[in-house]
C-alpha cells in the first residue's frame, strides 16, 4: 500500500460519507459535494463554481520514526463552499462537511485494511474573508504497517 492508495481510499470513503449530502451550487442547483485527490480541476472559464462545493484529499508528507514504529502519514483535506446569501453562514457547511468526513473515519476504523486514522485529527476554518467562498479543512494523520526486511536465510 502506498500513498496513492491512501488518497484514493480517503477519497473513495469521503464520498461515502457524503453520499447524500447536497449543497446549492452558484447557480441555485442542489448538487452533491465533488471529491478530488491533491489538486482542484482546472477552471473552463472566468467565474466558473463547478467545482464547488468540493472536498479535496491531499498528501502532506510520511515519516518512518524506526523498524518497529508503523509509517506515518499526514493528509490533508481542504473543504470549499460557495454560498452567496448575505447572511455569510457558508461556514457552517464547510465545519458539517469535516465532521461527517471525521466521524466517519473513526467509525470505520481500518481503511482499505490497511490504514488507521491516528491523532491529532485537526478541524480548521480560514480566517480571511473571502465571502461567498468559504474555506476550511481537516488536518490528519494515519497509520501503516512498514514493510519489513524479506528473511534471507530461511
Amino acid at each position: 500500500m502506498t500513498e496513492i492508495d491512501l488518497l484514493d481510499a480517503l477519497a473513495e470513503e469521503s464520498k461515502e460519507a457524503l453520499k447524500g449530502f447536497r449543497l446549492r451550487s452558484a447557480k441555485e442547483n442542489l448538487i452533491p459535494i465533488n471529491i478530488y485527490t491533491q489538486n482542484l480541476p482546472v477552471k473552463e472559464e472566468k467565474g466558473d463554481e463547478k467545482q464547488y462545493p468540493y472536498v479535496c484529499v491531499c498528501f502532506d508528507e510520511e515519516e518512518i520514526a524506526n523498524r518497529e514504529d508503523p509509517m506515518k502519514l499526514s493528509i490533508f483535506f481542504v473543504i470549499g463552499v460557495f454560498d452567496p446569501t448575505n447572511d455569510k453562514q457558508g461556514f457552517r457547511d464547510v465545519l458539517q462537511i469535516a465532521n461527517t468526513v471525521y466521524q466517519h473515519f473513526f467509525r470505520k476504523g481500518i481503511i482499505a485494511d490497511a490504514f488507521r486514522p491516528d491523532y491529532p485529527f485537526k478541524i480548521l476554518l480560514q480566517k480571511d474573508d473571502t465571502y461567498p467562498y468559504f474555506f476550511g479543512g481537516i488536518e490528519s494523520k494515519w497509520e501503516l504497517p512498514v514493510i519489513g526486511e524479506e528473511e534471507k536465510y530461511i
